[in-house]
């Protein structure tokens, strides 16, 4: 507790890694989470902090990003069912594919949409950034509601789930318990975006501006045109 004022409490932040994620569907979306701090603190301050981040993959072990550095999570899938945890993001990357390829991987396939449903059981906000939403689709999860995914992989994101109404333009589409982003970078803006929904506005727009970054706050308007994904 940084002096003597009491802050709300620290919420959890549970990020699943694998093989072939994309770094910035990570670690944008950590970044507008781990610079946050509570109003009336700085970034120097000691804790408490608004936010505890946890990377999660399926065994724990190092699992290497596509393309970068590999990284060593916090939690396996187990000890995640165990842990008290606030919201839970999938990210995206090449990685998905083989994740969700049930031809080659049945048994690992059904294991993880199994996690995901106990998981979503436990956890308050279920989120994707970019192509992690084809697991939330697969998982039935987002049947009947609207969600963004990345614009250049649509389609074959839209293939695993027909029920879902796809939105072709948006950067992200809260649909209450599920909050999911289009490519990449639109997936930092919705960090900012949830720490503002789970914190406070004023904590998002002290982050962003700590962060030095240009968060795009609309998630009606693209930052690059054509506006939508083919379709």
């Amino acid at each position: 507790m940084a002096g003597n004022k009491v802050f709300p409490r620290t919420q959890r932040i549970g990020i699943v890694v694998f093989d072939g994620f994309e770094p910035i569907d990570v670690w944008g979306f950590v970044e507008a989470f781990s610079i946050s701090r509570f109003l009336g603190t700085s970034y120097d301050a000691p804790p408490a902090y608004p936010f505890e981040i946890k990377l999660i993959s399926r065994d724990g072990k190092n699992v290497k990003s596509s393309n970068g550095p590999s990284v060593a999570p916090d939690w396996d899938f187990a000890r995640a069912l165990k842990e008290p945890l606030d919201l839970l993001m999938i990210p995206g990357g090449e990685g998905t594919r083989p994740l969700l390829d049930e031809k080659k991987h049945p048994k690992e396939v059904k294991a993880l949409l199994a996690w995901v449903h106990e998981m979503d059981a436990r956890i308050s906000t279920m989120t994707s950034v970019c192509t992690g939403a084809a697991v939330l689709a697969r998982a039935g999860l987002l049947d009947g509601r609207p969600a963004a995914t990345n614009h250049s992989a649509f389609s074959w994101v839209a293939g695993y789930g027909p029920k879902v109404l796809w939105d072709s333009v948006s950067r992200w589409v809260d649909a209450g318990k599920y909050v999911t982003s289009a490519g990449v970078s639109a997936g930092t803006d919705m960090g900012f975006y949830l720490v503002s929904r789970l914190a406070g506005r004023a904590v998002a727009e002290n982050a962003a501006t700590a962060a030095e970054y240009d968060w795009h706050r609309d998630p009606q308007a693209p930052i690059f045109y054509p506006q939508q994904a083919a379709t």
